[in-house]
């Protein structure tokens, strides 16, 4: 017996003493590295994920170019890969939940302490994902333009590109919407495809729009929110320190990244005046209520789609005074 438990002690040790598995996981992004949300969120979350594990969780990044970004929920659901960095807009087919933060106030703190998260997380993990994170661009959206804003003081008549964050808001500005890939603006800019390009306040410059389109909206409306997913299996597999690590890590850049992305905003704006896209105000009876039509078109939106759970999101972002619709 005495040397039964000398071996049983001996193999412990052993076991102990052998490194723990390094693994990759493979985090599948809507955009490429030139969006800059990329490399300040997804980027950064890998390599942070690296250093702190001590190489046992690394990230291999995977783009556009591998799965369309309209049409990477499923996949990162099924265990083809196991994170998702993408925008709730780019799943509207399938549920609309992540998509209400952006009708949220910009207070990552006050976002995670009021219950929000929990609630998207349980209905994402009936799709076997695991909310990680929400990162907030400290920025809202706009529309390029060709022309001005005419006397209509909105989009009448106008064709607008815009995914489905901004349905709702263009229709109720009187213009009409033509849906195509950000592969795609540039040249429908430059052919007269369409009048306008709604997009978030980042991104004229990356993308060079500013050459075929002289105008930029204000004011801007809503929230840019990014989402950052794990799939379910994926996350259970992990021990209970790699999950705090992961979870830790995405808290530090709801924070982090939301400052930095203040100072790009600063920068960019004045970059794209520089680069020759002239300001045009929405007209006086519609610049006050652009912000809340907005809200009030992407809480459609959620309620319609989501059912009880976006019922119930809504609900609270109201009683928690995060929403003005």
């Amino acid at each position: 017996m005495k040397r039964v438990s000398i071996l049983a002690a001996v193999a412990m040790a052993l076991a102990a003493a052998v490194p723990a598995r390094a693994e990759t996981l493979t985090m599948l992004s809507s955009w490429d590295e030139s969006y800059n949300a990329v490399p300040v969120f997804a980027q950064e979350f890998a390599k942070r994920l690296t250093e702190k594990s001590g190489g046992e969780l690394s990230v291999e990044m995977r783009g556009p170019e591998t799965v369309p970004p309209f049409e990477q929920l499923q996949p990162v659901s099924a265990g083809l890969f196991n994170m998702l960095f993408t925008h709730g807009a780019y799943h509207l087919g399938e549920t609309t939940m992540a998509f209400g933060m952006d009708a949220v106030k910009d207070d990552p703190q006050a976002r995670r302490e009021s219950g929000i998260y929990d609630l998207i997380d349980a209905h994402y993990q009936q799709r076997n994902l695991k909310l990680i994170g929400v990162f907030s661009a400290a920025s809202g959206y706009h529309i390029l333009l060709k022309n001005p804003i005419a006397e209509d003081g909105a989009l009448k008549g106008r064709k607008i590109r815009a995914s489905g964050t901004y349905h709702d808001l263009v229709n109720e500005l009187g213009g009409s919407v033509v849906t195509l890939p950000a592969s795609e603006i540039y040249s429908a800019l430059e052919r007269g495809v369409v009048d306008g390009a709604a997009w978030p306040v980042f991104g004229a410059m990356d993308y060079k729009w500013y050459e075929v389109a002289g105008y930029m909206t204000r004011p801007t409306f809503g929230i840019t929110n990014l989402s950052l997913f794990m799939n379910l299996d994926t996350w259970n597999g992990l021990s209970a320190e790699q999950q705090v690590m992961v979870t830790d890590i995405a808290k530090e850049l709801e924070i982090e990244g939301r400052k930095h992305f203040e100072g790009l905003w600063a920068k960019e704006d004045k970059a794209m005046q520089d680069a020759g896209l002239a300001i045009t105000e929405f007209g006086p009876d519609v610049a006050g209520k652009v912000d809340g039509i907005f809200a009030a078109g992407v809480w459609k939106q959620v309620e319609d789609k989501a059912g009880d759970d976006g019922k119930a999101f809504h609900k609270l972002a109201l009683e928690k005074n995060l929403t003005a619709q």
